[in-house]
């Protein structure tokens, strides 16, 4: 069978489409998880749970015990339900056993994998039968690059219209964990109700970003040589070192600086080429149009040199008697003024 995608998955399961064998791998786990969890609550009745659905463990179990539940009859149900949880820890000559399995699978059975937080060796025998045999997907995380588009596109299919500013404050603070940009878009549902307008002031109040102090905007401010802002958010930074560690902070100022030099050497080149090689929103060319009128390409690289040194300094590396947002400020005055 070919490879899915978690909503033609979900919607075959929804429509009762069940198929003998799935197997769901990979370094992100959120939809793994879904999906596992959607065929333990419904793909049985509560009445015919008890007897016909059986919850496994990779480190409890081997394939021997999960083959021997698969190949049960069901009782006084039509099928049977084998889910099998963890199963990165199973061995590799467990999933050698698996392969005859596959080639004629118990029709009354639904057996499912959740291969969590790592990936399948595909190259193996035993892979490529899984891959070809089972309704296989594989989930790779989300790469920074990817969570606006992602968000937009999961804010469009729950009816919410917001612009890219207001979304990329909302990735930049929730990051690209899947589960929790899941969890933080239900909680919008519940707190915005019918109104499906986002703003920036519904993002501060409901998922605790504030819409002036924030990493997006100490990068906005950078780039238009705002110098009051980025001292004022500099500021707010350290009286609330929890929500803004520094480690944070210098891992967007070296994607930011980096990104400068790169769109300096792509000067001329068509937009989407500059925004697909950048690995940014299309959105954010604006941004780098006029850091490059602010800042020259010899001075963007000046730029990097004092954060590598910022860097140093926060890490211990180079011996200082400053804190951390101290050496913020110093890079700002060095940089930016």
């Amino acid at each position: 069978m070919a490879a899915n995608s978690f909503e033609s998955i979900l919607n075959a399961l929804k429509n009762g489409d069940y198929q003998p064998v799935y197997f769901f791998a990979g370094e992100e786990s959120f939809y793994a998880q879904q999906l596992l969890d959607y065929l333990e609550r419904n793909a049985l009745d509560d009445s015919e749970r008890s007897f016909n659905q059986t919850v496994l463990y990779g480190k409890e179990t081997n394939m021997l015990q999960i083959l021997e539940e698969a190949k049960r009859f069901p009782m006084m149900s039509e099928k049977m339900v084998v889910i099998v949880k963890e199963a990165q820890h199973l061995k590799a000559t467990d999933w050698e056993l698996l392969t005859g399995y596959l080639d004629q699978p118990q029709p009354s059975t639904i057996l499912a994998f959740g291969h969590m937080h790592k990936k399948l060796d595909k190259r193996s025998k035993a892979g490529k039968a899984i891959k070809s045999k089972t309704v296989f997907l594989e989930s790779d995380p989300l790469r920074d690059y990817q969570v606006i588009p992602w968000l937009e596109g999961h804010l469009k299919k729950k009816g919410f219209q917001a612009g890219t500013e207001v979304v990329a404050a909302m990735a930049e603070q929730v990051g690209s964990d899947l589960s929790r940009l899941f969890k933080e878009v239900e909680k919008l549902e519940v707190a915005m109700g019918d109104n499906r307008q986002l703003s920036a002031q519904d993002i501060e109040r409901h998922i605790g970003i504030s819409k002036d102090y924030n990493n997006f905007e100490l990068v906005a401010a950078i780039a238009r040589r705002d110098i009051a802002k980025a001292f004022k958010i500099a500021h707010y930074f350290s009286k609330n070192p929890k929500d803004h560690p520094v480690q944070m902070i210098t891992g967007v100022l070296f994607n930011f600086v980096n990104n400068l030099i790169q769109y300096h050497s792509m000067k001329g080149t068509a937009e989407k080429q500059i925004a697909t090689a950048l690995k940014i929103h299309p959105y954010f060319l604006k941004q780098f149009a006029a850091a490059s009128r602010h800042y020259s390409r010899a001075h963007a690289h000046l730029m990097l040199e004092e954060l590598l040194e910022f860097d140093r300094k926060c890490k211990g590396v180079i011996p200082s008697s400053s804190n951390e947002y101290e050496h913020l400020r110093e890079w700002l005055i060095k940089c930016t003024l």
